[in-house]
């Protein structure tokens, strides 16, 4: 089976040591150590919501996987992990999720235009004539 790339750089980042995982993973996103969470869709609902609800308040960018892919990463048995590096991070990030990551918040590739907003806002509903 061929490795991806970003499977490769989450190795390293374990050979180097920049990973939290256990009962550390939700300290170094709440310390903002963290530059990106990697979970296994076999975590429970329970877990993936306080570490979804933990990377939403401290803009933390994450992202699951397939359990055959995490069990490449490593033969130890938890379901998440955060990666500590910055310039790791970002690689796995952009190979894995095909975007840009920018001060630890998302963007897509594309360029999204954005719309000046006026100053009254209508909403959809409003525009309809009765």
């Amino acid at each position: 089976m061929k490795t991806s790339k970003w499977i490769s750089y989450c190795q390293i980042a374990f050979r180097a040591g920049k990973v939290a995982y256990g009962s550390k993973l939700l300290l170094s996103i709440q310390k903002k150590q963290a530059c990106l969470v990697v979970y296994s869709n076999l975590i429970g609902n329970n877990s993936k919501k306080k570490i979804q609800d933990k990377c939403h308040t401290y803009q933390i960018p994450y992202f699951g996987v397939d359990p055959d892919e995490f069990d490449q990463i490593t033969k130890r048995s938890f379901v998440a992990f955060s990666i500590l590096d910055a310039s790791l991070a970002k690689q796995i990030w952009n190979d894995r999720k095909g975007m840009v990551m920018s001060n630890g918040l998302q963007q897509t590739e594309e360029k999204t235009e954005s719309k000046p907003k006026s100053e009254k806002q209508q909403s959809p509903a409003a525009g309809k004539e009765s």
